[in-house]
């Protein structure tokens, strides 16, 4: 095994163990110097040999990543490599590095695109491979996007914090942890027929070991795989990469593989890491509007949960009446609206565009609904599925070379794939869904649909040497899809929707917001479960709010307890606000309390009590931020819960100062009372109803 070291960095060792506290000052002034020199050192055109006292040892050749070439590791081939680096600034935050390595006998390029964030810290790259020869390359598998090996120095077993995926289950999002002793390893990924990037696991995850951590976050939008082993020796290796690639690069081809992003942390608290990540996600990654991260909206959801398939274009505007003058920002249309109804109707997608629409139900088609919403002041949000198709859709009877069905496979009898992968078809969609939007009015694209592992494995079967291509040029026209059509439309946002929220990753957090994170809130909507899906929604933004800031689901009710358990930065609302005797001022309340807290949702972010989804705990949330010393505090009090009050642990207060605080158990604050920072630490929170909930917040008082 090869390893590396920074030139005259040999003291960052002592960074790694419990030692840091002591060294910081004298070795390194943070994380963000960490990190910078971090990329320096895995992004060079050199290697260096060390003993393992380095902190960081390399697998394959001095990179962090690894791949096998013609039979080979790549550590046995990138000596005899050729080696070039281009560096470069991209403004004050950020210094893009691109590492191109090129085998002499084949042709084959490897460039690593790597992007250092000098404000935040963070190394988030690439890796590019094109066949620059006039012959067909040797096999290339077993790629590993990171394979990075850590030598941590502090005491105890390191510790592997991650999240469950969605799947449509009570443990969607739930934080679980791994302690890592001598021998362990740990695999994950995603599974099952619905398996993109987050189905049943989570594609962002924290390595914590005494001093410190690494947390790294994968931007695939299909199956990946990681596995975290700590060898009897105490080296800590952390791989993830593609779940299936063997393949054979022709002449003049091209492929890109899995986006990777790594941030290096320091202390002894890993959520004091995820909330170094949680900035460095609203710096630069989040989509934004008008130079600031775009928050989830305040929807009403119209006629799902009720009419549905069945809805007219008077349904729908009886709904945008009913909720005139409340507040909401963005009028929702979902899957109902299509000819046929959901699901059967998926796949009509064509020109004219007004075939798509049902013509007995919406015969002016949704021109209508997107003014009506916009002479009322809100954004318009449609759902559409572009890439599954319903067997008998017209676009599947016009471009059958486009579609791929799997008769033999159940459950899946009726569904198929438009393949992203053929150009003519991703143009062709993306034309379809540029023009909806501009005939419609859309300003929020809902997409529901993604790649069904039926598709990857028959794809798989055509050739022996071609395994994974077909996944990754769907990949790329994925990204490319919503590119163009992101470029066409600066002010839209894309809603990221798959079965749930299956495919949050790195490149679609990139692009878009998960506005419906899981399924497993639907039918206990439906059925008036509201006490369960407040827990669920609770549960899933104290996981996912580590790393992915902004995530929302469906909610219905108006309590307070209900209303802020749904809300996170915006809220997608289900009641039925029609009938005359809805209780609408409550609702305005509501809606007004959730634009007013708004802000603090872009602060740092503390758990105060264990996450679990048991109806007879608490669930106590904070929200802080530092630069104006205020922030909010968020209790809920379950539906079983038998406690009535509980002592807080309030984070980042300073125990000398003085705050305003204002404790509000109803949608209207009180006047605020005064406490020491010290009382304020301690805060004891009372709820005496059962489900009940408390909003607190806090300002330091300056002068």
């Amino acid at each position: 095994m090869r390893t590396m070291v920074f030139c005259g960095w040999l003291g960052l060792a002592l960074l790694l163990g419990g030692g840091w506290a002591r060294q910081a000052e004298s070795t390194v002034t943070d994380s963000l110097a960490f990190n910078r020199h971090w990329a320096e050192w895995f992004f060079s055109s050199s290697t260096h040999s060390a003993s393992l006292e380095s902190p960081v040892a390399l697998h394959g050749g001095g990179l962090p990543f690894s791949f096998v070439y013609g039979g080979r590791r790549v550590s046995q081939l990138a000596g005899g490599w050729k080696a070039t680096v281009r560096c470069e600034k991209a403004g004050d935050d950020r210094e893009l590095r691109v590492l191109t390595l090129t085998d002499p006998a084949t042709g084959l390029e490897v460039r690593a695109e790597a992007a250092c964030y000098n404000d935040t810290g963070g190394i988030d790259w690439t890796l590019h491979f094109t066949n620059r020869g006039t012959k067909e390359t040797p096999v290339l598998e077993q790629l590993q996007a990171v394979d990075v090996t850590v030598l941590p120095k502090g005491k105890g077993d390191p510790i592997l914090h991650r999240l469950h995926g969605s799947s449509g289950v009570d443990e969607d999002w739930l934080p679980m942890a791994d302690k890592l002793g001598p021998g362990a390893r740990v695999e994950f990924g995603p599974s099952g027929e619905q398996a993109n990037s987050s189905s049943g696991a989570c594609p962002f995850f924290n390595l914590q070991w005494d001093g410190g951590g690494l947390i790294t976050a994968i931007g695939w939008t299909a199956p990946w795989r990681v596995t975290v082993e700590r060898g009897g020796d105490g080296l800590l290796r952390l791989q993830a990469g593609m779940q299936r690639m063997r393949l054979k690069l022709r002449p003049g081809e091209s492929i890109r593989g899995p986006r990777i992003l790594q941030l290096h942390w320091f202390g002894v608290d890993p959520i004091e890491g995820c909330n170094r990540f949680r900035r460095l996600m609203f710096a630069h990654i989040l989509p934004q509007r008008e130079g600031r991260p775009i928050t989830p909206p305040i929807a009403h959801t119209s006629v799902v949960f009720r009419e549905e398939n069945g809805c007219t274009e008077a349904d729908v505007l009886s709904y945008l009446k009913a909720i005139e003058g409340l507040g909401f920002e963005v009028f929702w249309l979902d899957a109902y609206w299509i000819r046929d109804g959901y699901p059967r109707g998926t796949g009509h997608y064509g020109f004219p565009i007004g075939r798509v629409e049902p013509r007995d139900r919406f015969p002016r088609g949704l021109r209508p609904i997107g003014d009506a919403a916009h002479k009322l002041g809100l954004e318009f949000l449609v759902w559409f599925s572009p890439e599954t198709v319903w067997a008998g859709g017209e676009l599947a009877r016009e471009h059958p070379e486009w579609t791929l069905f799997w008769e033999k496979e159940k459950p899946l009898l009726d569904w198929g794939q438009v393949d992203l992968g053929i150009p003519e078809a991703r143009r062709f969609m993306t034309r379809y869904l540029l023009t909806a939007i501009r005939e419609y009015g859309i300003d929020w694209l809902r997409i529901d649909s993604g790649m069904i592992q039926a598709f990857a494995r028959l794809r798989n079967q055509e050739s022996p040497d071609r395994v994974g291509m077909s996944e990754i040029r769907y990949v790329e026209g994925l990204y490319r899809m919503w590119d163009e059509i992101r470029a066409a439309n600066p002010r839209l946002v894309i809603d990221n929707c798959f079965g749930g929220g299956r495919r949050i990753d790195l490149e679609t957090s990139s692009r878009s917001l998960p506005l419906w994170r899981t399924d497993a809130t639907y039918e206990r909507i439906k059925t008036g479960k509201n006490d369960q899906v407040a827990v669920l929604n609770q549960m899933m933004t104290a996981g996912l709010s580590r790393y992915v800031p902004f995530s929302t689901c469906g909610q219905t009710g108006v309590t307070p307890y209900v209303f802020r358990s749904g809300f996170n930065g915006g809220i997608v609302f289900g009641d039925d606000c029609r009938p005359a005797d809805y209780p609408r001022g409550e609702l305005a309340k509501a809606v007004a309390e959730g634009k007013r807290i708004r802000r603090y949702y872009f602060g740092d972010f503390y758990p105060l009590v264990p996450v679990t989804a048991g109806a007879g705990d608490w669930c106590v949330l904070q929200y802080h931020l530092p630069a104006e010393e205020a922030g909010m505090i968020l209790a809920f009090r379950r539906h079983e819960s038998p406690a009535a009050e509980m002592e807080l642990s309030v984070r980042s207060i300073d125990p000398e100062g003085e705050y305003d605080v204002t404790p509000a158990r109803g949608f209207e604050p009180p006047p605020p009372i005064r406490l020491s920072g010290r009382k304020l630490q301690r805060l004891r929170a009372v709820i005496g109803d059962r489900p009940g909930s408390l909003l607190v917040e806090y300002r330091r008082i300056r002068g």
